[in-house]
């Protein structure tokens, strides 16, 4: 794998994203890593929870828009069903506990990801944001339910409709996140909560994550679904081709 990375101590797994000279944006292919490292984790024998974090100074910068073609008409409804909305499926539905552990900016489908995890932990300078209005597209990578369940149909709509940044406090204040540590201690209290979840009953904690997410999300399936049809209509619009074209030409710049 060359986008991701995991390595296992006694219980506890650590996945990193890394991909740190773009911040951990994600590509297709860094969506088919994660995927199938987590099938790798939850087939180990040892592995009892999960660590995901990001490499250098971000969890993820959200989909890696420079791979996107736009020669072509892109097809991000096939992108997401293809590549992103089984990651969002398969993480809620595994066995294993994951813990997010969220440092620096953590922006786009890297929010789907972070929230798809059980547990979210921010460094104190970590902040999460929303840009897809301004790109012309909807929030995907389940953005749309997780957002509005977790910190309510007002916030969530501020977030997504203005893009504004959301800080690490505000984030836990909302729901987001589940506690806010220092920087320098985040990987430490991530780790440490992990380590408490391995020590737990396997199937137990199998069995509750099953029953918080029927409760919790029982409509993810078809919200992602949603998600993807509307991005795929977007996606083939002039408003989100000159907006993409417009942030090609910023980045090669800076």
């Amino acid at each position: 794998m060359s986008d991701i990375e995991w390595t296992i101590d006694a219980d506890v797994v650590t996945l990193t994203i890394n991909r740190p000279d773009k911040l951990n944006a994600l590509s297709n292919a860094t969506a088919d890593e994660l995927r199938a490292a987590v099938g790798e984790i939850e087939a180990h024998p040892d592995a009892r929870a999960v660590v995901l974090t990001g490499a250098g100074r971000g969890f993820g910068a959200g989909y890696d828009l420079p791979a996107v073609d736009l020669t072509k008409t892109p097809q991000l409804d096939d992108v997401l069903n293809t590549h992103f909305n089984p990651l969002v499926r398969q993480m809620r539905q595994s066995r294993l506990p994951f813990v997010a552990a969220v440092n620096g900016p953590c922006a786009g489908g890297s929010i789907g990801v972070a929230l798809s995890a059980d547990i979210v932990i921010a460094g104190r300078s970590a902040f999460f944001y929303e840009p897809f209005i301004g790109l012309g597209l909807v929030p995907d990578v389940g953005n749309t339910i997780f957002m509005t369940r977790l910190a309510g149909r007002i916030r969530a709509s501020a977030a997504m409709l203005l893009g504004d940044r959301i800080t690490a406090e505000e984030a836990r204040e909302w729901g987001l996140v589940w506690k806010v540590t220092d920087d320098d201690t985040l990987m430490q209290e991530a780790t440490a909560t992990a380590r408490r979840l391995a020590s737990g009953s396997a199937d137990a904690i199998a069995a509750t994550k099953a029953l918080i997410h029927a409760a919790s999300d029982p409509d993810l399936s078809a919200m992602l679904d949603r998600e993807s049809a509307a991005q795929g209509i977007l996606g083939r619009g002039e408003e989100m081709r000159a907006a993409f074209a417009a942030f090609a030409a910023k980045a090669k710049k800076a």
